[in-house]
């Protein structure tokens, strides 16, 4: 399955295809770029021929899309992202939280990225860049919080590089948004987070919450610096941003201003305008949510 266009093209699907016919009998290939749509053609062919292997290649959705085809139905999951690996996609009567767990296989090609557009580079990467924050705000498992660490600075490192079409960069940040992303789907307790309720309030009205969790995120590292400064404290020493001798706050402090001007240069919003939504019908929904002020 894939929602991607640009992977299409490239001759990416068609490949894919023909490496699977090599040890299955039948092959069923579905391209579409509503997800909802891509995932109710997929759920049909399962459903009509028992399938035993999705192999999803794409976007973020289409990663999830396969992977809730695989949670449903028991088969093998293979992941094949051109991006970010996971938009955290509620689909109908599904949340992201209930089918979330990783593929049995994972295929990163670098040459994949290189041909993605620089504005979906910009929002995944700081989607993936939210992802691998939360996971280190809200886990205390020793592995994941390394692959969030890793994910985080990986990102920050290449972020802007990869955005301009440096190749080396480009490599990089599709290794490290990953890693955000599996440090993301395997801490326990991201549920529970500021940063998804917030994604889940837009995503309700109709918004991605990959391209939320790009918009929001300095605003997230404001409102839940209590529960996230220590983490984002360990980021900024490992940037160099901050010296051992800085406070945690100050070290924060000083990652969270890099990560608005990252926002900036690569053009991502900071209002709600910026979703396209004006104040007054912002605030009609917030009525209704439980989020804080």
């Amino acid at each position: 399955i894939c929602d991607s266009e640009s992977m299409q093209n490239s001759g990416a699907v068609e490949m894919l295809k023909n490496k699977s016919t090599m040890i299955i009998s039948h092959v069923s290939v579905v391209v579409n770029k509503n997800i909802h749509a891509l995932y109710s053609e997929a759920s049909d062919i399962f459903i009509d021929n028992e399938a035993e292997l999705v192999i999803a290649a794409g976007s973020g959705a289409a990663i999830d899309c396969g992977m809730l085809l695989s949670y449903q139905s028991g088969a093998n999951f293979t992941a094949v992202p051109c991006g970010c690996a996971s938009a955290l996609t509620d689909f109908d009567g599904t949340d992201y939280y209930t089918y979330r767990h990783s593929p049995n296989t994972l295929i990163l090609d670098p040459s994949l990225i290189e041909k993605v557009p620089s504005g979906e580079i910009a929002y995944g990467g700081l989607a993936s860049l939210a992802y691998a924050i939360d996971a280190l705000g809200y886990s205390d498992n020793v592995i994941v919080r390394s692959l969030a660490l890793h994910g985080a600075v990986g990102i920050l490192k290449n972020i802007i590089p990869a955005y301009r079409g440096d190749i080396k960069a480009l490599d990089g940040l599709m290794y490290s948004m990953y890693f955000a992303v599996a440090s993301h789907r395997n801490a326990k307790s991201v549920h529970k987070s500021l940063l998804n309720r917030t994604a889940g309030f837009f995503s309700a009205l109709g918004f991605s919450k990959d391209s939320v969790c790009a918009v929001i995120l300095p605003e997230i590292l404001e409102a839940e610096k209590d529960k996230l400064n220590s983490s984002l404290a360990e980021i900024s020493l490992s940037l160099n941003l901050a010296r051992h001798t800085d406070t945690e706050q100050t070290a924060a402090a000083l990652l969270t201003e890099k990560i608005r001007h990252i926002a900036a240069s690569l053009g991502i919003p900071r209002a709600v305008s910026g979703f396209g939504l004006t104040p007054l019908e912002f605030q009609k929904a917030k009525l209704l949510s439980d989020l804080p002020e």
